[in-house]
Protein backbone atom coordinates (compact mmCIF):
# COMPACT_ATOMS: atom_id res chain seq x y z
CA UNK A 1 0.00 0.00 0.00
CA UNK A 2 1.16 3.56 -0.68
CA UNK A 3 0.30 6.74 0.76
CA UNK A 4 0.41 10.03 -1.63
CA UNK A 5 2.43 12.27 0.98
CA UNK A 6 4.96 9.80 0.34
CA UNK A 7 5.56 11.05 -3.26
CA UNK A 8 5.73 14.46 -2.33
CA UNK A 9 9.52 15.76 -2.20
CA UNK A 10 11.00 12.35 -4.25
CA UNK A 11 13.33 12.61 -6.80
CA UNK A 12 13.05 10.98 -9.87
CA UNK A 13 16.00 8.92 -11.28
CA UNK A 14 16.30 7.63 -15.19
CA UNK A 15 18.13 4.34 -14.86
CA UNK A 16 19.37 3.88 -18.66
CA UNK A 17 20.75 7.70 -18.44
CA UNK A 18 21.84 7.80 -14.15
CA UNK A 19 19.99 11.64 -14.07
CA UNK A 20 18.09 13.06 -11.80
CA UNK A 21 15.28 14.16 -13.84
CA UNK A 22 13.38 16.14 -10.94
CA UNK A 23 11.39 16.08 -8.07
CA UNK A 24 7.83 15.56 -7.08
CA UNK A 25 6.13 18.56 -6.75
CA UNK A 26 2.24 17.86 -7.28
CA UNK A 27 -0.12 14.62 -7.85
CA UNK A 28 -3.07 14.63 -10.72
CA UNK A 29 -6.25 12.01 -10.22
CA UNK A 30 -8.67 10.94 -12.91
CA UNK A 31 -11.98 13.38 -12.51
CA UNK A 32 -13.56 10.25 -10.29
CA UNK A 33 -10.39 10.20 -7.88
CA UNK A 34 -10.26 6.55 -8.33
CA UNK A 35 -6.70 6.20 -9.44
CA UNK A 36 -3.64 8.50 -9.36
CA UNK A 37 -2.66 9.26 -13.18
CA UNK A 38 0.41 11.65 -13.09
CA UNK A 39 3.43 13.16 -11.12
CA UNK A 40 4.42 16.95 -11.87
CA UNK A 41 8.11 17.04 -11.48
CA UNK A 42 10.22 20.38 -10.53
CA UNK A 43 13.03 19.98 -13.51
CA UNK A 44 16.64 21.25 -12.37
CA UNK A 45 16.25 24.39 -14.89
CA UNK A 46 13.07 25.31 -12.96
CA UNK A 47 11.48 23.39 -15.73
CA UNK A 48 7.68 21.64 -15.16
CA UNK A 49 7.91 18.44 -16.56
CA UNK A 50 4.56 15.19 -16.00
CA UNK A 51 5.56 11.18 -15.27
CA UNK A 52 2.56 9.45 -15.69
CA UNK A 53 2.31 6.74 -13.05
CA UNK A 54 2.59 3.78 -15.83
CA UNK A 55 6.04 4.91 -16.51
CA UNK A 56 7.35 4.38 -13.05
CA UNK A 57 9.17 1.85 -12.92
CA UNK A 58 9.63 1.05 -9.00
CA UNK A 59 8.55 3.32 -6.01
CA UNK A 60 11.63 3.34 -3.55
CA UNK A 61 11.60 4.93 -0.12
CA UNK A 62 13.74 7.93 -1.01
CA UNK A 63 13.59 8.22 -4.69
CA UNK A 64 11.31 6.73 -7.87
CA UNK A 65 13.07 5.15 -10.67
CA UNK A 66 11.64 5.51 -14.56
CA UNK A 67 13.67 3.29 -17.61
CA UNK A 68 15.05 6.38 -19.00
CA UNK A 69 14.27 9.95 -19.94
CA UNK A 70 11.70 8.96 -22.41
CA UNK A 71 9.59 7.84 -19.25
CA UNK A 72 8.94 12.43 -18.33
CA UNK A 73 7.03 14.99 -20.91
CA UNK A 74 7.37 18.92 -20.86
CA UNK A 75 4.30 20.52 -19.41
CA UNK A 76 3.19 22.25 -21.81
CA UNK A 77 -0.50 23.05 -20.66
CA UNK A 78 -2.53 22.61 -17.43
CA UNK A 79 -3.39 18.80 -16.91
CA UNK A 80 -6.59 17.50 -17.62
CA UNK A 81 -6.79 15.45 -14.60
CA UNK A 82 -7.82 16.57 -11.12
CA UNK A 83 -5.09 18.03 -8.16
CA UNK A 84 -4.92 15.79 -5.19
CA UNK A 85 -7.48 16.61 -2.86
CA UNK A 86 -5.22 16.57 0.38
CA UNK A 87 -6.02 19.37 3.05
CA UNK A 88 -9.97 20.05 1.31
CA UNK A 89 -12.65 19.79 3.56
CA UNK A 90 -15.32 16.57 3.36
CA UNK A 91 -19.05 16.83 3.85
CA UNK A 92 -21.82 14.36 3.40
CA UNK A 93 -24.22 15.16 0.62
CA UNK A 94 -26.36 16.30 2.88
CA UNK A 95 -24.04 18.59 4.00
CA UNK A 96 -22.74 17.16 7.46
CA UNK A 97 -19.15 18.12 7.76
CA UNK A 98 -17.26 15.11 8.18
CA UNK A 99 -13.25 16.52 8.64
CA UNK A 100 -9.97 17.29 6.44
CA UNK A 101 -8.87 15.20 4.29
CA UNK A 102 -5.21 14.54 5.42
CA UNK A 103 -3.88 11.55 3.31
CA UNK A 104 -4.79 9.11 0.70
CA UNK A 105 -4.03 5.14 0.77
CA UNK A 106 -3.27 3.46 -3.07
CA UNK A 107 -2.58 -0.19 -4.06
CA UNK A 108 0.21 -1.09 -6.25
CA UNK A 109 -1.88 -0.02 -9.34
CA UNK A 110 -2.26 3.51 -7.95
CA UNK A 111 -6.04 3.05 -7.32
CA UNK A 112 -7.92 4.79 -4.41
CA UNK A 113 -8.69 2.40 -1.54
CA UNK A 114 -9.30 4.99 1.56
CA UNK A 115 -9.36 9.06 2.10
CA UNK A 116 -7.86 9.55 5.83
CA UNK A 117 -9.44 12.80 7.30
CA UNK A 118 -8.08 14.50 10.19
CA UNK A 119 -10.09 13.08 12.92
CA UNK A 120 -9.33 9.66 12.30
CA UNK A 121 -11.70 8.98 9.88
CA UNK A 122 -11.28 6.81 7.31
CA UNK A 123 -13.79 6.87 4.54
CA UNK A 124 -13.60 4.41 1.37
CA UNK A 125 -13.78 5.20 -2.30
CA UNK A 126 -17.28 3.58 -2.77
CA UNK A 127 -18.89 6.05 -0.40
CA UNK A 128 -17.14 9.15 -3.33
CA UNK A 129 -19.81 11.18 -4.60
CA UNK A 130 -17.62 13.93 -6.29
CA UNK A 131 -14.73 15.92 -5.57
CA UNK A 132 -13.58 19.73 -6.46
CA UNK A 133 -11.22 22.38 -6.08
CA UNK A 134 -11.85 22.47 -2.02
CA UNK A 135 -14.24 20.60 -1.28
CA UNK A 136 -15.29 16.56 -0.94
CA UNK A 137 -18.02 14.86 -0.81
CA UNK A 138 -19.29 11.78 0.24
CA UNK A 139 -22.33 9.76 0.51
CA UNK A 140 -23.89 8.09 3.64
CA UNK A 141 -25.03 4.60 4.31
CA UNK A 142 -28.75 5.46 4.08
CA UNK A 143 -28.24 7.48 0.72
CA UNK A 144 -30.02 6.21 -2.45
CA UNK A 145 -29.38 9.38 -4.47
CA UNK A 146 -27.05 9.07 -7.30
CA UNK A 147 -24.79 12.83 -7.63
CA UNK A 148 -23.62 12.29 -11.36
CA UNK A 149 -27.24 12.89 -12.20
CA UNK A 150 -27.59 16.02 -11.19
CA UNK A 151 -26.19 17.95 -14.23
CA UNK A 152 -26.67 21.09 -15.08
CA UNK A 153 -28.77 22.86 -16.96
CA UNK A 154 -27.31 23.41 -20.57
CA UNK A 155 -27.24 27.54 -21.70
CA UNK A 156 -29.34 27.99 -24.93
CA UNK A 157 -27.52 28.63 -28.13
CA UNK A 158 -27.33 32.34 -29.41
CA UNK A 159 -27.04 31.73 -33.36
CA UNK A 160 -25.67 34.80 -35.27
CA UNK A 161 -27.69 35.70 -38.36
CA UNK A 162 -25.33 35.80 -41.52
CA UNK A 163 -27.62 39.01 -42.66
CA UNK A 164 -26.32 41.41 -40.07
CA UNK A 165 -24.46 44.16 -41.55
CA UNK A 166 -21.83 46.00 -39.02
CA UNK A 167 -21.06 49.94 -40.32
CA UNK A 168 -17.81 51.48 -39.56
CA UNK A 169 -18.45 54.44 -38.08
CA UNK A 170 -14.79 55.65 -38.32
CA UNK A 171 -13.61 55.75 -42.01
CA UNK A 172 -9.99 54.66 -42.56
CA UNK A 173 -7.19 56.49 -42.67
CA UNK A 174 -6.10 56.90 -46.76
CA UNK A 175 -2.71 55.66 -46.35
CA UNK A 176 -4.41 52.53 -44.61
CA UNK A 177 -6.06 51.88 -46.99
CA UNK A 178 -3.57 52.05 -49.88
CA UNK A 179 -1.17 49.34 -47.40
CA UNK A 180 -4.13 46.88 -47.66
CA UNK A 181 -4.23 47.47 -51.27
CA UNK A 182 -0.63 46.68 -52.28
CA UNK A 183 -0.07 43.64 -50.08
CA UNK A 184 -0.09 40.65 -51.83
CA UNK A 185 -2.91 37.88 -52.12
CA UNK A 186 -0.78 35.37 -50.82
CA UNK A 187 0.68 37.09 -47.20
CA UNK A 188 -1.33 36.17 -44.56
CA UNK A 189 -2.05 38.59 -41.30
CA UNK A 190 -1.19 37.37 -38.15
CA UNK A 191 -2.03 38.73 -35.06
CA UNK A 192 0.83 37.72 -32.94
CA UNK A 193 0.39 37.51 -29.16
CA UNK A 194 2.97 39.42 -27.23
CA UNK A 195 6.59 38.35 -26.41
CA UNK A 196 7.14 35.85 -23.15
CA UNK A 197 10.15 34.75 -23.57
CA UNK A 198 11.41 35.06 -19.81
CA UNK A 199 9.29 31.98 -18.79
CA UNK A 200 11.25 30.19 -21.90
CA UNK A 201 14.54 30.85 -21.25
CA UNK A 202 15.46 27.52 -19.85
CA UNK A 203 15.09 26.44 -24.38
CA UNK A 204 18.48 28.18 -24.82
CA UNK A 205 21.16 25.76 -25.52
CA UNK A 206 19.20 23.11 -26.48
CA UNK A 207 19.33 21.69 -30.10
CA UNK A 208 15.90 21.77 -32.68
CA UNK A 209 15.01 18.56 -34.06
CA UNK A 210 12.76 19.93 -36.51
CA UNK A 211 12.58 23.13 -38.81
CA UNK A 212 9.97 25.56 -37.16
CA UNK A 213 8.54 27.86 -39.86
CA UNK A 214 5.97 30.81 -39.93
CA UNK A 215 2.33 30.99 -41.12
CA UNK A 216 4.24 32.22 -44.17
CA UNK A 217 6.14 28.99 -44.52
CA UNK A 218 9.48 30.89 -43.98
CA UNK A 219 11.74 29.08 -41.68
CA UNK A 220 12.38 30.52 -38.03
CA UNK A 221 14.55 28.07 -37.23
CA UNK A 222 16.11 24.82 -38.81
CA UNK A 223 16.55 21.25 -37.29
CA UNK A 224 20.10 20.48 -35.53
CA UNK A 225 20.30 24.62 -34.38
CA UNK A 226 20.99 25.40 -31.15
CA UNK A 227 18.36 27.56 -30.00
CA UNK A 228 19.82 31.28 -29.00
CA UNK A 229 17.90 34.12 -27.24
CA UNK A 230 17.46 35.74 -30.85
CA UNK A 231 15.55 33.00 -32.50
CA UNK A 232 13.86 32.24 -29.53
CA UNK A 233 12.51 35.65 -29.44
CA UNK A 234 11.71 35.02 -33.02
CA UNK A 235 9.81 31.82 -32.33
CA UNK A 236 7.63 33.49 -30.03
CA UNK A 237 6.64 36.54 -31.38
CA UNK A 238 4.96 34.16 -34.25
CA UNK A 239 3.28 31.75 -31.05
CA UNK A 240 5.43 29.23 -32.22
CA UNK A 241 6.93 28.05 -28.93
CA UNK A 242 4.89 25.33 -27.61
CA UNK A 243 6.11 23.69 -31.34
CA UNK A 244 9.81 24.50 -30.01
CA UNK A 245 9.32 23.11 -26.85
CA UNK A 246 8.34 20.03 -28.18
CA UNK A 247 11.01 19.61 -30.85
CA UNK A 248 14.13 20.29 -28.86
CA UNK A 249 15.73 18.44 -27.11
Amino acid sequence: MFYCKEFLGLNVLSLYEGNLLGVVDKLYFDRKLKKLMELELVGEEGNKLILPTKSIYHLGKNAITVKNNQAVKLKVEDSDFVTCPINSKAYTIRGEYLGVIKEISLNEKFLTEKFSLDNDKALDISTLASSGKNTTIFYENTDRVNVKKFTPQKSPKIFKSNNVQTAEIMPKPANETNLQSNQSPNAIEVETPKPNVQSADFLLGRVCTKDIFNFNNEILIKAHAVITKKNLKEINKYGKLRELMLYSK
